[in-house]
């Protein structure tokens, strides 16, 4: 695991590995197989609301659980995120799906391992980053 890096929700701090940190999305769009062999690619962009962030981390406080627990079990709230990189957007815990998901660490009394799938409403992501 590489050293921890800060990722904030709505003032929850958390300790992300940056390896586990996997921001994306799918292009919205299409591909047609025609019948004379060609191929139509509709590609209709990418918006905000099309990226997703995934986060893994670990933690030994149970506030901080708590914390996710309040904040995801909200209905119809959107959240602050910021990160190690610059990143800033609106939020949601992703519907649909399981978004959130805790169990304590093996082996510890006291640690917690999370999973959380977040969905962009406003704002991008990787904008931040300057290549080069």
């Amino acid at each position: 695991m590489a050293a921890p890096v800060t990722v904030t929700i709505n003032g929850v701090d958390l300790l992300c590995d940056p390896d586990e940190i996997n921001i994306g999305g799918r292009k919205r769009g299409s591909v047609q197989k025609c019948i004379d062999g060609t191929t139509v690619f509709q590609d209709r962009g990418f918006n905000p609301g099309d990226q997703v962030i995934q986060l893994k981390g670990r933690t030994h406080s149970v506030s901080i659980i708590q914390g996710l627990f309040a904040l995801y079990r909200s209905t119809g709230s959107t959240y602050a995120y910021t990160d190690y990189i610059g990143n800033s957007a609106t939020i949601v815990f992703t519907p649909g799906i399981e978004s959130l998901s805790v169990r304590p660490i093996k082996g510890s009394s006291l640690g917690w391992e999370y999973q959380i799938s977040l969905s962009v409403v406003s704002g991008s992501i990787m904008e931040a980053i300057q290549v080069g």
